[in-house]
């Protein structure tokens, strides 16, 4: 089957095995957040074992961060997606599923101007193609979940700055994504906090009962912060060798359906 045939399909509104490359039925991508050495010293490996990439979100104004930034930059070469999670992380005191439980007043979003979400988000994508490398397809996660700055609550604005250097968004929790239907400034996912194999393979087979697109939300691999054992890690790779999956980064599967609508 060709991908123009593939294509056709998605821009036809159908689901199921024709939908990704590959025939495969469902689309899965593994993100990992705020840059924590972790994902270098142990989630990349055991990627490169299996042959997948995955999508790492770096808090870019981390001590940590920078300081392993070629490390970063040669994971980027190799593949991965390393995408922008804003420079020093601010978030909403309200924030769903995890609100902050101690939040300083200058990084509360509830604070924030447009001004100030738009110089946050260019500081980091330019931090990132200066040290990573130039993505035209790297994508955005939001910190927390949180999507809208301001008292009243103003999402426009935060959009708008994402848009000036990003054409998709990591959004909050929920059901995997339909492809008919998904909004790229809304890309849902499923929180990972010490799941065990079980929540991890029941929520990617979600996805292939609706031909949707599965986002799995890390942090910490083996480490403290919500964390996944290294084990259930790895357990979880082998079981996505399925040819029912296609495995790949926020930005290939995002892009593939901008480009197939």
């Amino acid at each position: 089957m060709t991908a123009d045939t593939n294509n056709s399909r998605v821009r036809s509104g159908s689901r199921g095995p024709a939908a990704w490359p590959g025939n495969a039925i469902a689309a899965i991508s593994l993100t990992y957040d705020d840059g924590l050495p972790d994902g270098l010293d142990r989630a990349i490996p055991d990627l490169n074992q299996r042959g997948i990439r995955g999508t790492f979100y770096l808090t870019v104004g981390d001590r940590k961060v920078r300081k392993r930034s070629e490390d970063w930059r040669r994971a980027f070469e190799g593949g991965h997606e390393i995408g922008n999670h804003t420079v020093r992380h601010p978030c909403r005191a309200d924030a769903y599923p995890y609100p902050p439980l101690w939040l300083p007043r200058a990084l509360r979003l509830e604070n924030w101007s447009p001004e100030d979400i738009a110089r946050e988000i260019s500081e980091a994508a330019g931090w990132l193609n200066e040290e990573i490398g130039p993505d035209p397809g790297r994508t955005f996660a939001h910190p927390c979940g949180a999507t809208s700055i301001g008292s009243p609550p103003d999402d426009v604005s935060y959009d708008a700055a994402i848009r000036r250097h990003h054409f998709a968004a990591r959004a909050g929790v929920g059901e995997p994504n339909d492809p008919r239907s998904v909004d790229l400034m809304r890309i849902r996912s499923h929180l990972c906090d010490h799941p065990d194999i079980r929540e991890l393979i029941a929520y990617c087979e979600g996805a292939i009962r609706t031909g949707g697109w599965a986002v799995l939300m890390f942090h910490s691999i083996g480490g403290r912060r919500m964390r996944t054992r290294r084990s259930v890690h790895r357990e979880l790779l082998g079981y996505l060798a399925d040819q029912r999956f296609w495995v790949a980064p926020v930005r290939d599967v995002a892009s593939f359906l901008r480009h197939s609508r």
